[in-house]
């Protein structure tokens, strides 16, 4: 009896430490590494009818996700600014317009995150060139 008592503690003894190191092996996270970069892409200019030319730029944040257990990665893009460097201003009403359409057509821009924007009553040249000048900017965004 003795020897049965010592044998199944033993060999209990050499399985704890092994099931021990099963569990702790299924309760770990997955770890994962985050990258996150920003960068600028400016569009091509747009022609705004008779108006002169618009081009849009965006800044966009880039966070890579990749799990070190599968190596899978996700990439996901995120506007974060829009600037307008060239817009129709050679005359006080062009400037008028603009003032009062491209904060709006910004804040359209980073809430849609597209090109899917509505456009500014009164300013539906600005907001047409801005619209193109924003595809292009958008589509170089994509292939960073």
């Amino acid at each position: 009896m003795r020897k049965a008592t010592a044998a199944v503690l033993g060999a209990t003894a050499l399985a704890l430490p092994n099931m021990n190191a099963w569990a702790a092996a299924q309760t770990t996270t997955a770890k994962t590494k985050v990258v996150t970069a920003t960068r600028s892409f400016t569009g091509a200019a747009a022609q705004v009818d008779r108006w002169g030319e618009i081009q849009v730029t965006i800044v966009v944040k880039k966070t890579t996700t990749t799990n070190l257990t599968t190596k899978k990665k996700t990439v996901k893009r995120k506007i974060t600014a829009v600037k307008t460097p060239v817009y129709p201003n050679h005359t006080d009403r062009s400037i008028f317009i603009n003032q009062r359409a491209l904060p709006i057509l910004f804040q359209e821009t980073i809430q849609a995150q597209s090109t899917s924007i509505n456009l500014v009553s009164g300013a539906s040249d600005t907001s047409q060139g801005f619209d193109q000048s924003l595809q292009s900017a958008i589509l170089m965004a994509r292939a960073w």
